[in-house]
């Protein structure tokens, strides 16, 4: 194996390794931390568009959407409700895990929640976004030593070895509401021409 190989398998486990960590707190109600909709974290509102992942969308009035400082920007997370927790998230990110399918990307999801949580529920259904194809995914999911249950509807779509997801986090009580947010933005998505590409994350 080469050096340059075997610096990106060690990546890769690290990748792994961390990912998992990140999906039970992702998937159990712990996200975004408090803080996430104060400086030095960036403000939106209206239209937002990235020019970086080459897409564009609008966060519907009158919420406000947060992206993380420090970072290259891949998209925006919008906080519903702090309790109980209800969170929307949109990202972008390069695909390094050669998942190369919606189905790829959610399997992963689903199975790191299986390390240590149940699936109650999964579901999945074709979806559109600004005409390119993508999967639904509706799960529920109950974690350790907590008796909420908490639904993920995952919009998911790859685009030129690109990862694009638009997440909700909500709970029964307010899925019916939290949900039409979702479908408002899925309906005021654009693609946009990227520039010239370079290394993303």
């Amino acid at each position: 194996m080469s050096a340059i190989s075997t610096s990106l398998w060690i990546a890769a486990v690290a990748m792994g390794a961390g990912g998992a960590a990140q999906a039970r707190g992702e998937f159990c109600g712990n996200v975004p931390t408090p803080g996430f909709d104060q400086p030095p974290n960036r403000p939106h509102s209206g239209r937002y568009d990235n020019p970086l992942y080459g897409y564009s969308v609008l966060i519907p009035a009158p919420l406000s959407a947060y992206s993380q400082a420090g970072t290259a920007e891949r998209g925006f997370g919008i906080v519903l409700s702090w309790t109980p927790r209800a969170y929307l998230n949109v990202d972008a990110a390069y695909d390094v895990y050669y998942d190369i399918s919606p189905e790829g990307v959610h399997r992963r999801d689903i199975n790191a929640i299986r390390l240590h949580d149940l699936v109650a529920a999964d579901q999945s259904s074709s979806v559109s976004l600004a005409q390119v194809a993508g999967g639904r995914y509706v799960t529920r999911v109950q974690c350790a030593g907590n008796p909420q249950i908490y639904i993920h509807d995952d919009v998911i779509v790859v685009r030129n070895r690109e990862i694009y997801r638009l997440n909700l986090q909500s709970v029964p009580e307010r899925y019916a509401a939290d949900v039409k947010v979702l479908n408002a933005m899925l309906r005021s998505w654009h693609w946009r021409q990227s520039p010239q590409p370079y290394v993303k994350q």
